[in-house]
């Protein structure tokens, strides 16, 4: 039977450390700070980060250590990440984080060194342990003592912008193969989830890859601070504007052109909000699979669409009509009329708008004219569909976009809230 007795190393009572740092914590739990000033919280506040900075430098040198000894193995466990995964409250990912970048502090001497007296921070730390790969780390021994001075004097954002940078010229060192074999391995991997949702990764070369992300960034500029939902960070912003690049394409390479045909198979049930059993459960797109209901709701707003409505696997009940589109003459009004996207606070221009049915096509029978077609954005089109808010078209015409959670708003009632008569645009 294996046992150990690395217990018997523990300081012992009051001397324990750790002992002393749970009764502070438990004595912080009880602080009232309702009577406290704004200058006293965020003394207290600073002082519970810088402990709190200590505390996650003191775990990456322990968790170092423990991993140098292979301290893991002993209870049966096939690597760091099991362990800690299984007997602590983290999870893979994080585990995973936590030994690389423990290992790193442990097997570069002036990085470690720096972080235990306070030099630098466990996110200058991190932020060298994320470029790193196993052929950077033959390197980062002959430049750590630069990269160390550098984290001494850079805030952490700045530093993260220098790592990538000591990445990039690594690479360049490291390189072995030409571009022809790197040519070669450029691809785009696409998967779709059961519920329809595409995810994926690509490795493009830098001249591909830099064209596709100003475009994106052109597309979707960063949102102002006072968006109804908050501005998206970045990684939104970007998928946001290849959606819009991708339905401009599909549009016929000009905005408000013809988008394609799409055939949708939904149940009888599913199409009156049931919840119909497994067996006969039907919301599919041909091409894509299985889709949520919002998803055929939104398709329906503009696309050439058919539908095919089923009472169990196989028996068609009704295949709808074919096309509901509004027509360009529609478009056209509608696009006088409104302008640009007439979400509250979001003004984008009408090339990268969708017409949406403000009674839906499909669920309330909606027509599809003038009175009925309102101009969204992609991203405000996908929210209405997905989300509590709606749309009202008011007697006198105009718009009223209401959330259960928010007053309603008169973004849409125009200039000064002065009524838009409907164009009309003879052919």
């Amino acid at each position: 039977m294996i046992g150990i007795q690395e217990s018997d190393n523990l300081p012992i009572g009051s001397n324990d450390p750790v002992l002393q740092i749970r009764m502070g914590v438990a004595a912080l739990s009880g602080e009232d700070r309702h009577a406290w000033t704004g200058g006293s919280l965020s003394e207290r506040l600073q002082e519970l980060l810088e402990i709190r900075e200590r505390l996650d430098a003191e775990l990456l040198r322990l968790v170092g250590s423990w991993d140098r000894d292979r301290a893991w193995e002993i209870d049966g466990s096939l690597s760091p990440r099991s362990w800690l995964t299984h007997r602590t409250l983290i999870a893979g990912g994080e585990a995973q984080r936590l030994v690389k970048t423990a290992r790193l502090i442990d097997r570069c001497d002036t990085v470690g060194v720096a972080l235990v007296v306070g030099e630098i921070t466990t996110p200058h730390v991190e932020a060298i342990s994320r470029v790193m790969s196993k052929g950077r780390l033959s390197l980062l021994g002959e430049h750590q003592e630069v990269l160390v001075e550098q984290a001494r004097r850079r805030p952490v954002a700045d530093f993260t912008m220098v790592m990538g940078r000591w990445a990039s010229l690594a690479d360049d060192q490291l390189a072995k193969d030409t571009f022809a074999q790197k040519w070669q391995r450029r691809h785009l991997h696409i998967s779709t989830s059961l519920d329809g949702w595409v995810s994926g990764d690509f490795y493009l070369d830098p001249v591909a890859g830099g064209a596709l992300l100003n475009v994106l960034d052109h597309i979707a500029p960063p949102d102002p601070q006072d968006s109804p939902n908050g501005p998206r960070p970045l990684s939104q912003r970007r998928a946001d504007a290849l959606t819009d690049l991708t339905s401009w394409y599909l549009n016929g390479d000009k905005p408000g052109g013809n988008p394609p045909n799409l055939n949708a198979v939904i149940d009888v049930a599913s199409l009156r909000g049931e919840t119909p059993e497994m067996a006969a459960a039907r919301c599919d797109l041909d091409g894509t699979g299985p889709v949520t209901r919002t998803v055929i709701d939104q398709l329906c707003c503009n696309a050439r669409f058919t539908r095919f409505i089923m009472s169990g696997p196989s028996q068609i009940l009704d295949m709808g009509r074919a096309t509901r589109l509004a027509t360009p003459t529609q478009r056209r009004a509608v696009t006088v009329r409104d302008r640009h996207c007439r979400f509250p606070s979001c003004g984008r221009k009408p090339q990268w708008c969708d017409i949406h049915h403000i009674a839906g096509w499909v669920e309330s029978l909606g027509e599809t004219n003038i009175n009925n077609l309102i101009m969204l954005c992609r991203r405000h089109h996908t929210l209405i569909h997905n989300t509590k808010w709606t749309i009202t078209r008011k007697p006198n015409g105009d718009f009223e976009f209401t959330h259960p959670a928010r007053a309603p708003s008169r973004r849409g009632e125009g200039l000064a809230g002065v009524h838009q008569p409907t164009p009309w645009i003879d052919n």
